[in-house]
């Protein structure tokens, strides 16, 4: 007899994600840890980075695009006094210039507060980002001269923690979109200096924080700390379904309801998320599906 393979996992995973690996190898760890293929994480760190990813898993990818959409809290240094190929400490020393003398805390927290609201800042050119199919990072390593797109991105709130010479420790409460990298760079323009970002940890994602998450690892283990995908979107309105109603979700039919929000999780009796639903736009009077997680006739699988 051969191995008898564990159950799939649906539900999200809170990792935290040490350096030197990239998001990609943690989701590969998480792949053969569980022994599924259906895993998928919801916002890229760099490998240098650390902190928080939500990693979905088995039917629980599915609403990936929601945990993608949330705000995000970012830890970081910015190192005055050098500039990088890749805006951070792993790239190539492009400008440097002496910092005798750290600006004056009044000066910097000015700055950062003119960063704050919309803003349309330059992608990396070391970036995950395709132009044309063909992701940034690829052209940059071959040489080519490569300038990241222009994105429009809103700066909730970008705090001053610490200043300790020519290192500036901030935290930024950002949109889904935002490079902690570009922020660096124009935080370090707008002073008279080259810069780059020292250090980077990813602290919160939507209502998940990273006192929540594990290492990679814990999640290759027996009975691994996975949230339901109901969970995951904690932040989401709830609507209980009646038992009756469950098999017409399940069939994508439309319910003849009114949701009074914008977008809300659709709850079995058991407490399992059955969908994510939004108001028809054709008729205000019934549900149309974003998502739909259960199957006709079937359960929910695991912690879904």
């Amino acid at each position: 007899m051969g191995r008898k393979r564990p159950p799939r996992v649906s539900g999200v995973a809170l990792v935290d994600k040490p350096s030197g690996v990239t998001s990609h190898d943690v989701v590969q760890i998480l792949r053969r840890g569980l022994g599924q293929s259906q895993v998928g994480h919801t916002g890229t760190l760099d490998p240098a980075a650390t902190g928080l990813m939500v990693v979905t898993l088995g039917r629980a990818t599915r609403i990936a695009r929601f945990l993608e959409a949330e705000e995000k809290v970012y830890e970081g240094t910015v190192r005055l006094g050098r500039s990088t190929t890749t805006w951070d400490a792993e790239g190539e020393t492009t400008e440097v210039a002496a910092v005798d003398e750290a600006p004056e805390r009044a000066r910097l927290e000015a700055v950062l507060a003119g960063l704050e609201g919309p803003l349309e800042h330059v992608t990396p050119a070391f970036s995950a980002i395709k132009v044309n199919g063909e992701r940034l990072h690829a052209k940059a390593r071959r040489g080519e001269v490569v300038e990241g797109p222009r994105r429009a991105v809103l700066i909730h709130r970008l705090e001053l923690m610490a200043v300790q010479g020519a290192d500036l420790s901030i935290r930024a409460q950002v949109s889904k979109g935002t490079y902690i990298r570009s922020l660096a760079v124009e935080i370090g323009r707008q002073l008279g200096y080259p810069a780059h970002l020292a250090r980077l940890r990813r602290t919160r994602v939507g209502p998940h924080r990273l006192e929540q998450a594990w290492p990679p690892e814990r999640f290759c283990a027996p009975e691994p700390p996975v949230i339901s995908a109901s969970e995951a979107l904690a932040g989401m309105p709830a609507v209980a379904l009646e038992p009756k109603d469950v098999e017409d979700v399940a069939q994508g039919r439309p319910l003849p309801r009114e949701l009074d929000v914008e977008r809300a999780r659709l709850m079995t009796p058991e407490g399992t998320l059955a969908a994510v639903a939004r108001t028809s736009e054709r008729d205000p009077r019934r549900w149309a599906y974003d998502v739909v997680l259960v199957r006709p006739g079937e359960e929910p699988q695991g912690t879904v």
